[in-house]
């Protein structure tokens, strides 16, 4: 069993917001751990091991999902008993994705062109 299984639904609207490997990794994993109520927690080194990346990546990759608006991440805190408190996992809320803007529209056939530019230089004479 993968995951227990589940699917779910992306927007091919994804490809379109120049996210890195890492970043895209990290957006789909949150997004197949939330629940109904769109939330989830799971520590960084879960998301590192199961994106198969570093700890570093997971969190920088985190940290980038949250600054380009596709995620909001909260500290939770643990109390306990003595009266010390300790954080523990991050508790993530999945947003609705950004707009995309005019110019992301057009940045796959630009690259496209970029790549097919490239390659014509290189072929032999």
């Amino acid at each position: 069993m993968v995951l227990g299984e589940r699917f779910y639904q992306m927007s091919n609207a994804i490809f379109y917001y120049d996210l890195t490997p890492a970043e895209f990794m990290v957006y789909n994993y949150l997004v197949s751990c939330i629940g109904q109520k769109g939330v989830c927690w799971p520590s960084i080194g879960k998301i590192a091991v199961n994106c198969n990346c570093s700890e570093n990546t997971a969190r920088k990759a985190v940290t980038a999902l949250v600054k380009k608006r596709f995620v909001r991440r909260v500290a939770t805190y643990e109390d306990w008993i003595d009266g010390h408190s300790r954080q523990t996992n991050n508790t993530y809320y999945i947003l609705d994705l950004p707009p995309v803007k005019n110019t992301a529209a057009t940045a796959p056939a630009k690259r496209y062109r970029q790549v097919e530019s490239a390659v014509a230089s290189q072929s032999p004479p």
